[in-house]
């Protein structure tokens, strides 16, 4: 997993258009994996994993590591969330082997224009995105990811709540 440059990384292998799912290690992200690895085997088209390290105004940030009780770089502590997370949703789905074939990204950034930027970089089809669902006040100061990649996109977007069911198999 590695910073990504402004060049066109598109490689699809003779395949179809790339399939992205931004994850953020949030049951919602585990439903539109479950939802997009399935689409994307539909479709033969690779899967791509990306989580943006939330950097807000590119100061290096930390984040906090549980079993260490230290403050380790914010991209390393990713790293390994998104390799503990992969291995989580292989334990508790088996059937998963498409999951060994996607390719994983961890870029810094602003995630909704980063994952916009990454899906144009891509060449991808389409975008696959967990929600939350904040409603009320915690919305309108946070405002919603999902809500603003779908405004951005040149590209469907797909928005997935963890409380679809998500059939895994085939």
């Amino acid at each position: 997993m590695t910073e990504t440059s402004n060049a066109s990384i598109q490689d699809n292998s003779g395949k179809g258009q790339p399939v992205l799912v931004a994850i953020d290690f949030s049951e919602d992200s585990r439903a539109a994996l479950l939802w997009a690895g399935k689409y994307a085997g539909s479709i033969d088209a690779p899967l791509v994993l990306l989580h943006v390290v939330h950097d807000p105004a590119s100061y290096p940030g930390f984040y906090r590591n549980d079993q260490k009780e230290e403050l380790l770089p914010m991209q390393q502590v990713a790293e390994e969330m998104m390799v503990e997370f992969l291995s989580e949703m292989k334990q508790e789905y088996p059937g998963l082997d498409w999951l060994d074939l996607a390719r994983t990204e961890l870029i810094i950034g602003m995630p909704p224009g980063r994952i916009v930027e990454m899906a144009g970089l891509l060449g991808a089809g389409i975008i696959v995105i967990g929600n939350r669902g904040l409603t009320g006040l915690p919305h309108m100061l946070l405002g919603s990811v999902a809500e603003r990649v779908v405004e951005l996109a040149s590209i469907p977007v797909v928005v997935v709540k963890a409380d679809s069911k998500v059939d895994s198999s085939g």
